[in-house]
């Protein structure tokens, strides 16, 4: 039986390595295994489904917010704007006293990447949270349920192109990439108030939870506005004051200081997003499916259990490739573009793979990767631009997975489109977080019926 397996175990590399050159049925062996020990190798074809769905809410638990308004021709529009808390180190004190127990200003700092046009005007609105927010994390949020929404704290015209660049933002994205700021002037009241409450009620800045109920965050949106939108990557609060101390020659000096609230993964931030013109993109048509973010616009891939259970009835299964194909952008100013990653994973554990904040694990869930034959680990980017295909490779053990647990039921996939967040150790590059992609995309997926076509490669012994 040991040999027997080693045996299984080097035919089933080399099925692997050949497996996508040829569609028919086909025997693999040779003259010194004994008759008894001859394993055939099969290469079956089926024909699965696509279609374009669309949830109502999506779990957007992250650092990250999305602000704004963009207009596209094929994928709508969207509108979208957050609530946040901000972070508070326990037993929290201002640095130094400020000069005349008085803060100079307090400001809202928002760091940005933009999509869409940079020089569209917007009204940056920032209305106070009066109530601790609750940790749902999905998009359809209702802000009036915990922000005053008849107080203003901040009204502030800018464009995507008024920012300030910074080459350096210490936040959980692509630290290669530039990203701008916008400063929001809010009441100074508010700062002054922060501040004497460190003073009167420490009690407030013990604890995370105790600053969230003394400060339960602020909601920012735009009144007006439309043709960009903004992926925050981080909210601050800066409280600017002058305070006084002493110098080496013994005369007191005035120094410029900063206290700085910010988002982090230890607060909750909830994103909402509102979605109109999806109509187009879930009507039923023989070309394409789509996907649309941050939206809930998902792929859904039948696999015919019945069938495929007929062709490979109680073999092994050894591979099954797979791959999906895209179209190019569209030709239009600012046309959406691929997501960085796409994950594949059955539609009945959807919402417990994100609440669950779970990761790959290459049995039944994967992520895209750029290249065939190349392992998730070793990829940044989850698609091929080249040829415009997202790879999955070898998902056999998804298909064996489900014949086992269900074997009488259809395998229904999503496809979702993801961000991934990575380490590093000794050069390998490995997966530590899975988010909902938050920032604007769109994908148009071909669904020919050749490219709907997938080979599973199974193997048995000649005597069993």
């Amino acid at each position: 039986m040991k040999i027997k397996k080693l045996l299984i175990t080097f035919l089933c590399f080399c099925v692997l390595i050949l497996s996508g050159c040829d569609d028919n049925s086909n025997l693999v062996g040779n003259s010194f295994i004994p008759d008894s020990d001859m394993i055939t190798i099969y290469t079956d074809t089926i024909q699965i489904q696509a279609t374009t769905i669309i949830r109502d809410s999506l779990f957007s638990k992250t650092i990250n917010g999305i602000l704004g308004e963009y207009f596209d021709p094929l994928y709508g529009r969207l509108k979208a704007d957050y609530l946040c808390q901000f972070y508070c180190q326990d037993d929290y004190q201002f640095q130094n006293t400020p000069y005349n127990n008085s803060i100079d200003s307090i400001f809202m700092t928002l760091y940005y990447l933009g999509t869409g046009d940079p020089n569209t005007p917007f009204q940056f609105q920032i209305f106070p949270v009066t109530k601790p927010l609750d940790k749902v994390y999905y998009s359809n949020v209702n802000p009036a349920d915990y922000a005053d929404l008849n107080t203003i704290w901040a009204s502030k015209v800018y464009t995507a192109a008024d920012g300030l660049i910074y080459d350096s933002v210490q936040v959980t994205v692509d630290s290669n990439k530039y990203y701008r700021s916008l400063q929001i002037p809010l009441p100074y009241e508010l700062g002054q108030k922060i501040y004497e409450e460190t003073v009167n009620n420490p009690a407030s800045f013990k604890t995370q939870q105790a600053f969230n109920e003394f400060f339960p965050g602020m909601y920012i949106t735009t009144g007006y506005g439309s043709g960009c939108l903004f992926n925050i990557v981080r909210s601050d609060i800066f409280i600017h004051y002058k305070s006084t101390i002493e110098s080496s020659v013994g005369e007191d000096s005035i120094v410029h200081m900063a206290e700085r609230f910010i988002t982090t993964k230890e607060v909750i931030q909830l994103n909402r997003f509102e979605n109109s013109g999806t109509e187009q993109l879930l009507t039923e048509n023989d070309d394409y499916t789509f996907i649309k973010t941050p939206a809930g616009v998902y792929t859904r891939l039948y696999f015919p259990i019945q069938d495929i259970k007929s062709k490979i009835e109680n073999r092994f299964i050894n591979s099954m490739m797979f791959s999906l194909k895209y179209m190019p952008n569209e030709n239009w100013p600012y046309a959406l573009g691929p997501p960085s990653h796409l994950l594949l994973l059955p539609e009945d554990s959807l919402i417990s793979f994100f609440q669950g904040r779970s990761v790959e694990n290459n049995i039944t869930s994967f992520i895209s990767v750029n290249s065939q034959y190349i392992t998730p680990e070793l990829t940044e980017v989850g698609y091929s631009a080249d040829n415009r295909t997202f790879y999955f490779n070898n998902i056999a053990t998804l298909l064996s997975y489900h014949l086992f647990k269900s074997p009488d039921e259809d395998l229904r996939l999503l496809v979702v489109p993801v961000y991934r967040e990575t380490s590093t150790i000794n050069n390998y590059l490995y997966t530590t977080d899975i988010y909902n992609y938050l920032a604007p995309s769109g994908l148009k997926l071909r669904k020919d019926k050749d490219l709907m076509k997938v080979s599973i490669v199974t193997s048995k012994f000649n005597n069993k």
